[in-house]
C-alpha cells in the first residue's frame, strides 16, 4: 500500500492530474466528456510542470481559473468536485504553513 502525504501540495496536484487522466480514459464512449477531460488534463499537466516555480497562492489561483473556465455543461461533473476539493485542501495547507 502506498502512503499518500496529503500535506504535500505537489503530490496532491499530481494525484488530481492522474484522476482526471483515468476519468478521461474511462469516458471514451462519451465524446463530449472525453473532450472536456482532455482539455482539463492538459491544463492540470501544465500547472504541474510549472509547480516548483509558482507560489502556493499562484497555484491556487490557477486552479480556480481552470475551474471557472470549464463549460457550464460540466460544472456538476465529479472531476470538478475533486478540483474544488483540491483547492480547499491547498488553501488549508497554505494556512497551516503560515500559522
Amino acid at each position: 500500500m502506498t502512503f499518500i502525504d496529503w500535506s504535500d501540495s505537489e503530490e496532491m496536484l499530481g494525484l488530481l492530474s492522474e484522476y482526471v487522466a483515468d476519468e478521461r480514459n474511462d469516458s471514451l464512449h462519451d465524446p463530449a466528456r472525453e473532450g472536456f477531460l482532455t482539455g482539463l488534463s492538459t491544463e492540470l499537466a501544465e500547472l504541474a510542470r510549472e509547480f516548483d516555480a509558482l507560489s502556493p497562492d499562484t497555484v491556487i489561483d490557477r486552479l480556480r481559473a481552470i475551474h471557472r473556465s470549464q463549460a457550464e455543461d460540466f460544472l456538476g461533473d465529479p472531476v470538478l468536485v475533486h478540483v474544488e476539493a483540491c483547492i480547499e485542501e491547498l488553501e488549508r495547507i497554505r494556512r497551516e504553513g503560515v500559522d
